[in-house]
């Protein structure tokens, strides 16, 4: 009986491993294709680093940090984090440039209306943007631009663009240039209409923007209170607080309370933020 439970046990164990290594072995596939994906979008965001280089930062900062707040949980814990970093930094660089690209877009889109008006066709307009404005709306149009001379047609390039901008105002933008070109509409005529509908929706989201910064206020002071209560309690009683920092449980706690309270700043501020 010993013998048949011993058995059971020993061919549990060697399948538990096998589904251990086959699940390594198919997550280490999947981020290596994710980690090859991330390196061409930096590379299309004019990101010169290579997505190592940046796990490898990201590991060692963790770790350093972890190291000098004396703390194996934190330092293992940020240091493991670092392979995240490639997929975080390329978020935010998009987030950046998107915002960057928004500001410039109208000025961009008088200066396409009096290409056209000039009568210039609407590659000579691309080409003036991108020779005569300042990036990313120039790198940007260029990438359209350098995609057009090499044989892609104008509406794939500029629906390439699209995707490489998270922007809501281009995608109405470009929509509208490739049916009225299918169309064969007045494209002049298109570009004023854009350019007023899109000062009319600036309006509107500034005035949205002025109402919901309460919300987002709200959820800044959220996100801080604790931890400036903590250092206040850690300053005048550092007996009480020192046991959850120096005790591994203690760490553990802390790590999964930060984790908690991002997963809660995404979600409230979700909630705050209106779209128009």
């Amino acid at each position: 009986m010993d013998i048949a439970i011993l058995i059971v046990v020993f061919v549990a164990c060697l399948f538990a491993v096998r589904l251990a290594f086959e699940l390594i072995d198919s997550y280490r596939k999947e981020y290596r294709m994710d980690f090859t994906s991330t390196a061409r979008e930096l590379n299309r965001f004019f990101v010169n680093v290579a997505p190592s280089r940046i796990v490898l930062i990201a590991a060692i900062m963790g770790g350093g940090l972890g190291y000098l707040a004396g703390s194996w949980v934190l330092a293992i814990g940020l240091a493991l984090s670092g392979i995240f970093a490639p997929k975080i930094v390329l978020s935010i660089w998009k987030g950046i440039r998107s915002q960057q690209f928004d500001a410039q877009l109208m000025d961009a889109l008088i200066l396409l209306g009096n290409a056209l008006k000039n009568g210039l066709d609407i590659v000579a307009g691309i080409e003036l943007i991108s020779t005569n404005m300042k990036p990313p709306i120039s790198e940007e149009f260029g990438l359209v631009l350098n995609a057009y001379r090499l044989g892609k047609p104008l509406d794939e390039g500029l629906i390439d663009l699209t995707k490489r901008i998270d922007s809501r105002t281009l995608e109405t933008i470009i929509y509208a240039i490739n049916i009225q070109r299918d169309a064969g509409g007045n494209l002049v005529k298109t570009f004023d209409q854009l350019i007023t509908t899109i000062r009319e929706e600036s309006k509107l989201q500034k005035k949205v923007s002025a109402m919901t910064s309460q919300g987002r206020t709200q959820v800044y002071f959220l996100a801080a209170f604790p931890w400036v209560l903590a250092v206040v309690f850690y300053v005048m009683a550092p007996e009480m607080m020192r046991p959850a920092l120096e005790n591994s449980y203690g760490q553990i706690a802390i790590l999964v309370i930060i984790v908690w309270e991002i997963i809660g700043i995404l979600v409230t501020k979700k909630i705050v933020t209106v779209e128009v």
